[in-house]
């Protein structure tokens, strides 16, 4: 029985000398076509870039109120224009309110994420 063990033992003791190959036998067996592997590469390198920062809002409260009130009130002149409009009067500045309330609007939408 001491033999044996003994035996077993060197056996073991010479597997484990051996070096271990790099490539395991079942991926020797295939070969990648070409491209292959330079596409597993940049796949690779393509993970290890890190998520975009998210952004951070740079407004304060106080500046959104000022917009918020600022919006309104354009919408409350061009209420009193629309009459005027109807009946083919336009005021001279209605065409440049109309764009400070779309210009307000997406920024106020961009800043509260909506």
């Amino acid at each position: 029985m001491a033999i044996t063990f003994r035996l077993v033992l060197v056996v073991l003791a010479s597997l484990l000398a051996q070096p271990v190959p790099t490539v395991a036998w079942w991926q020797s067996a295939q070969q990648l076509p070409p491209g292959h592997q330079a596409a597993n590469d940049a796949t690779r390198q393509s993970e290890k870039v890190e998520p975009p920062v998210g952004v951070h809002p740079t407004t304060t409260v106080a500046e959104v109120q000022r917009q918020a009130d600022e919006l309104l009130s354009l919408a409350q002149q061009v209420q009193t224009s629309a009459p005027r409009a109807a009946q083919g009067v336009l005021d001279k500045d209605l065409k440049e309110k109309l764009r400070r309330i779309e210009k307000l609007s997406k920024k106020l939408r961009d800043e509260l994420a909506l």
